[in-house]
C-alpha cells in the first residue's frame, strides 16, 4: 500500500480526533498520540492514548494479533514555523516507511457582539516529510517484523489435548475473529488505566455479532 493511499484512509478518524480534543471541556485539547492499524485496505483497530511510550507499545501487540497489512502513529507535533500539525508516521509489513506532516490551524469564532463561542479549526492538505528523529520508524519496524499469528492455529476452548494429538482447530475465519478479539481485549486491558481506549471498526453488524460471541469486549466494538 502507497502512502498516498493509506492517508487517504487514515486522515479522516485522524481529524475527527483532533476536532473531539479541541471540544474537550476539561481544556485539555491537545490531540493524544493515536495508532491506527490497517488491514484489507480498510481501517481495522485504533489505539489512543495520554502517552506515546504506551499507545506505541501496543503496536507489537497489533501487528502480531491483527496481522495489519499497515500501521501509523500520529500525534500533534509543533511545525518549524511555530505552528502546530499532526505528524502521520507509517510502517508496512515489507518495512517500508512513510512520514508526512498536517498543518492545522485554529481560530476563535465570535459572532461580533457576544463573546467567543468557540473554536475552529481548518486542516491542511498533508505533504510527505521526513522526520527529525526515526526512533518512531524505528519501534514501527521492530512491531512490524513480528510473524502475525495464524489463523488456522486456533484451538476451540474447552478442548484438551489428552491423547497427543492436536487439540480440534476453528475453521480459518472463526480463528481470525477469536484472534482478533483477543488482541483487542488485551490492549484495551494494558491502555485502560492510563485513560487509553482501543476501538475495533467491524465490517458488519454480523461482523460485530460474532466478535462478541469470541470475546471481544462490547466498549471496543463499532459498526
Amino acid at each position: 500500500m502507497k502512502l498516498a493511499q493509506a492517508m487517504a484512509l487514515i486522515v479522516p478518524p485522524i481529524v475527527d480526533l483532533k476536532r473531539r480534543a479541541l471540544a474537550r471541556a476539561d481544556g485539555e485539547h491537545t490531540m493524544y498520540p493515536t495508532l491506527v492499524a490497517l488491514r484489507e485496505d480498510r481501517v481495522l483497530a485504533v489505539v489512543s492514548t495520554p502517552r506515546m511510550a504506551v499507545t506505541l507499545s501496543t503496536a507489537h501487540t497489533l501487528a502480531v494479533g491483527l496481522a495489519p497489512q499497515l500501521v501509523c502513529v500520529a500525534a500533534q507535533v509543533t511545525l518549524p514555523d511555530g505552528g502546530e500539525g499532526i505528524a502521520y508516521t507509517t510502517m508496512t509489513r515489507d518495512h517500508t516507511a512513510g512520514f508526512a506532516l498536517q498543518p492545522y490551524a485554529v481560530h476563535e469564532v465570535s459572532d461580533g457582539v457576544h463573546e467567543a463561542m468557540g473554536a475552529q479549526i481548518e486542516f491542511s492538505t498533508p505533504e510527505r516529510g521526513q522526520p527529525e528523529d526515526r526512533a518512531l520508524m524505528d519501534e514501527l519496524a521492530r512491531a512490524m517484523s513480528h510473524d502475525p499469528m495464524d489463523p488456522t492455529r486456533v484451538s476451540r476452548k474447552g478442548d484438551v489435548d489428552t491423547g497427543g494429538t492436536n487439540p480440534a482447530l476453528l475453521p480459518q475465519e472463526e480463528g481470525r475473529l477469536a484472534i482478533d478479539a483477543g488482541t483487542c481485549a488485551s490492549v484495551q486491558r494494558s491502555v485502560v488505566g492510563v485513560g487509553g481506549r482501543t476501538l475495533y471498526l467491524a465490517a458488519s453488524a454480523a461482523h460485530a455479532t460474532r466478535l462478541l460471541a469470541h470475546g471481544m469486549p462490547e466498549q471496543v466494538l463499532l459498526h
